[in-house]
This record gives structure tokens, C-alpha cells and sequence, in this order.
């Protein structure tokens, strides 16, 4: 009970950060939306795209490589962190300044082509990043990761805000991102040396050992990669820079909010990959609880984007930006369907199942593109929505199939149909509110309570972790639960 009490405790802290940094980047697409207009703001976020797939072939696998191997018994952590992290920025610096090469060749624009030097730098620190947050989860510290993620969104927002001011274009926005990114990794850098006091290392042999163990993640990643933004690099090759901008905002709103789910899983994969091999019980707890909080969080994504889409965007980015609301729409539900599928793959990871997760994540990436290719030149930024659909549908139905191969069950769906029966009556509410003339923002924030109401009213929450998010944990008794 007090590692779960942790857990949850560590979550609560994971969520206030993650929603600081989600207010603040909605914040800073605002800026950027508002200021660069659909085409300039297309240009900015192709090259984010562009870079994302270069970054993605140098990752290695290794931030599951690393939290794994540190949450391990006997294994010193600080050699395990020492040698990741310079295989990680000499990787990715490598093929990210390749890929910024191989940019000249393609049609994009000029100013597409030099903003891939910059795109190469924000991955670059990006990943480091993503790298260290492995250090914090491996000792249930991510708060202090958060402090680091909120203080560069921060930086990131004022240097936008500021270029706002003047008539900048996308090339200099991007370099208020690249600030952002740099002061993110200095602080994440100097608040991990509190933890695991490391050095850096050069042990060549442990770098092929990563390599080695990592590849099977490292396709999976590569192909998870491909499905997130597949949709956003074959908009930018088929349809004008404007169709790139207008669903630009929906799909960074499927970033921005996918990343819980992802960081729950993180801090749940731990405690999964202790009990795998010795208490099956506590094994199918863990994970029924985690994908209840997916299932809850899911559905919240899609009562809270789905019903007042357009407004919603136009209150974001301007009346312009209105007209990718169908999009928006669709992407709700691929986000629902993603912070399951990030559970599970986590899951399969802990199980030491990774070939599992390598091949899911193959036919789901095999049907994604199938789908882009067959809707986006047709149907521009709603068939890229619909296509990201797909691709979550897809890749979660086979996680399932990859989990029931490894000789896992599936935990009990009960609480997750309660969140979507929770979620059916705000949305009917919200509607009826509307209908009779309520403004939307407070028909969107009846449903909201509604939705938690009847979840707090069905348990579909595990208790616990609502005692200590309401701050009332210390009223939980030992054996509770």
C-alpha cells in the first residue's frame, strides 16, 4: 500500500505539472497561431514534424532501456545513467544533422529546408530530456522532472510572446523553441545530479549492450514514430502549407495530451516489472488500476474537445483556425485510444516482451499508412485525422492480442465502461445545455462535473488514488483498498 500510496502521490504531482505545461503551451500555440497565421505556422510545425522522424531513427530504444535497467536490483544506476545519456545526445546529434542534410533534397521551401538546423537542436535537447526523465521515474521523483518541463514551457512562451511583438516569421519562433528546449535539459541536468550522482561514461561496450537490447524498442518506436506523425508529413507533401497549419493544432493538442497516459505508464512500468514474474495478483491489479486512469482520462479528452470543437479552436487560435475543427474531432478519440495502447505497450516492455510489442506496432503502422495514403490527398486535414484514428485502433486492438500472446489477461473493463457511460450523460448534458442557450464554456464545464460526479459515484477511480489527488490520504487506513 505505501508504494502505491507513492505512486499515486508521484502521479498527482505528474498531472499538476503536466497540466501547468499544457496550459502554457496552450498558451504558446495561441502566440504562435495568432501571430505566424495557418501558412507560416504550417512551415513551423512541418519542420517539428520533419525533425520528429529524424529523432525517432536515433532513439534507440533507450529510455526504456534505461528505466528498465535502473529499476533492476543490484544494478548501479549512476553507470547505467552515466553511459546512457552520452549515447543519447552523441546518436541523436548525429542523425538529427543528417537529416537536416537530407532536408535540401526534398520539395519543401526554403525556409523549411534551414529551419531543420534548428528543428535538429530542439530534438536534440528534446530527447535528452526524455532521456533523464527515466532517473526521476526510477526513484518516483517526476515532480522534479515537472519543474523542469514547466520552466521551459515558460521560457519557451516569453520568447514567443516577445517575437509576437514584431514581425517575425516561423524561422524565429522556432528558435524561441529551441530556447525553451535548452533551459528544460539544464534543469532537468542539474536536478538529476540530486538524485544519482553520475559521470558521464564512454563504455563502448555498454553502449553496443543498449543498442543491442534496445533494437526491438527501437523499431517500435521508429513505427510509433511513423503513426503519430505520418499523418502531419504526408499532409505537408500533399496539401499547401495552410492545410499543415489548420491541422496543426489538433494534432499538437494529441501530443500535448497523449503524454499523460505516457508518463502513467512510466511510473506504473517499475512496479509492473516487479510483479510480473512473481505475483501475478498484484501483476493484474496494477495494471487493471492503470488502464482504468487511461480509460478515465480518455474519455475526458473527448467530452472536453468533441462536442464545441470549433469554438474551442477559434477561442485557441482565431476565427481562421476554426475550420479544422472536423478534424479535432476525430483526433479526440484517437487520443482515448492511444493512452490505452501506451499502457499496454509499457506493459509488454515490463513483461519482457518487446518483440511483442515491435510487431504490433508493425501491423498497426502497416494499416495507419494504408489509411493516409488512401484519405489525406482526398480529404486533406480529416483524412489525416481519420487516418490517426486508424492507427490507434489498429495499434491497440493489437497490443490486446500481443498481451493475451505473452499469457497475460486482460483486467476487468468494468470501470473503463463506466467512464464511457459517464461520459455519454455529459456530452447529452452538455448538448441540451447548449441547445437552450447556456455559452458553451459553462455547458463545457457543467459536463465536466457531471462526468466526475458519476465517476466518483460508480468508483470507477481506484480509491486510493483519489484520497491522496484530494488530499485526504492520510485518512486511508493500512489495509484499505
Amino acid at each position: 500500500m505505501s508504494r502505491l500510496r507513492a505512486l499515486a502521490a508521484n502521479m498527482a504531482a505528474v498531472i499538476t505539472g503536466k497540466a501547468a505545461t499544457a496550459v502554457v503551451g496552450l498558451l504558446t500555440i495561441v502566440a504562435l497561431t495568432r501571430h505566424l497565421g495557418p501558412t507560416e505556422y504550417g512551415y513551423y510545425r512541418t519542420v517539428l514534424t520533419y525533425s520528429a522522424f529524424a529523432a525517432v531513427l536515433a532513439d534507440s530504444g533507450l529510455y526504456m532501456v534505461t528505466l528498465r535497467e535502473m529499476a533492476r536490483g543490484g544494478v548501479d544506476a549512476r553507470r547505467v545513467l552515466g553511459n546512457a545519456l552520452p549515447l543519447r545526445v552523441v546518436s541523436t546529434g548525429i542523425v538529427l544533422l543528417a537529416g537536416a542534410a537530407a532536408a535540401w533534397l526534398t520539395p519543401y521551401d526554403t525556409i523549411v529546408k534551414w529551419g531543420m538546423l534548428i528543428g535538429a537542436a530542439i530534438y536534440t535537447c528534446l530527447q535528452t530530456s526524455d532521456l533523464l526523465i527515466a532517473a526521476f521515474q526510477s526513484v518516483l521523483k517526476q515532480a522534479r522532472n515537472a519543474v523542469a518541463e514547466v520552466t521551459g514551457a515558460v521560457v519557451t512562451l516569453a520568447a514567443v510572446a516577445a517575437l509576437s511583438l514584431t514581425h517575425v516569421g516561423a524561422l524565429p519562433m522556432l528558435g524561441a523553441t529551441l530556447l525553451g528546449a535548452a533551459v528544460a535539459v539544464w534543469i532537468s541536468m542539474r536536478l538529476v545530479r540530486r538524485l544519482v550522482v553520475f559521470r558521464v561514461s564512454f563504455d563502448l561496450p555498454l553502449w553496443r549492450h543498449y543498442l543491442i537490447v534496445g533494437l526491438p524498442l527501437a523499431g517500435s518506436q521508429i513505427l510509433g514514430m511513423a503513426m503519430l506523425r505520418g499523418d502531419s508529413l504526408l499532409l505537408s507533401l500533399f496539401q499547401p502549407a495552410a492545410a499543415v497549419g489548420l491541422y496543426g493544432v489538433p494534432s499538437k493538442l494529441f501530443e500535448v495530451t497523449t503524454s499523460v497516459p505516457y508518463i502513467l505508464s512510466g511510473l506504473m512500468m517499475p512496479a509492473l516489472t516487479a510483479s510480473a514474474a512473481s505475483d501475478p495478483a498484484e501483476f493484474s491489479r496494477q495494471l487493471g488500476h492503470t488502464l482504468d486512469m487511461a480509460a478515465v482520462y480518455g474519455v475526458g479528452i473527448v467530452i472536453a474537445f468533441a462536442p464545441f470543437a470549433g469554438r474551442l479552436l477559434a477561442l485557441i487560435s482565431g476565427e481562421q483556425f476554426a475550420a479544422g475543427a472536423p478534424a479535432l474531432v476525430v483526433i479526440a478519440f484517437a487520443i482515448a485510444f492511444a493512452g490505452l495502447t501506451h499502457v499496454l505497450r509499457f506493459t509488454l516492455v515490463a513483461c519482457g516482451k518487446p518483440r511483442l510489442v515491435l510487431i504490433a506496432d508493425a501491423v498497426a503502422c502497416a494499416c495507419a499508412f494504408a489509411a493516409y495514403f488512401g484519405l489525406i490527398p482526398r480529404f486533406s486535414l480529416l483524412g489525416a485525422a481519420a487516418g490517426t484514428v486508424v492507427a490507434e485502433t489498429t495499434a491497440l486492438i493489437a497490443m490486446i492480442i500481443a498481451l493475451q500472446r505473452a499469457g497475460r489477461r486482460l483486467p476487468s473493463l468494468a470501470n473503463p465502461a463506466k467512464a464511457v457511460l459517464a461520459g455519454g450523460l455529459a456530452v447529452v448534458a452538455m448538448k441540451y445545455l447548449a441547445a437552450f442557450g447556456t455559452q458553451w464554456l459553462l455547458a463545457l464545464a457543467a459536463g465536466g462535473a457531471l462526468y466526475l460526479a458519476v465517476l466518483a459515484l460508480t468508483r470507477a477511480i481506484p480509491r486510493e488514488v483519489l484520497q491522496v489527488i484530494l488530499g485526504s490520504a492520510r485518512k486511508t487506513k493500512v489495509g484499505h483498498g
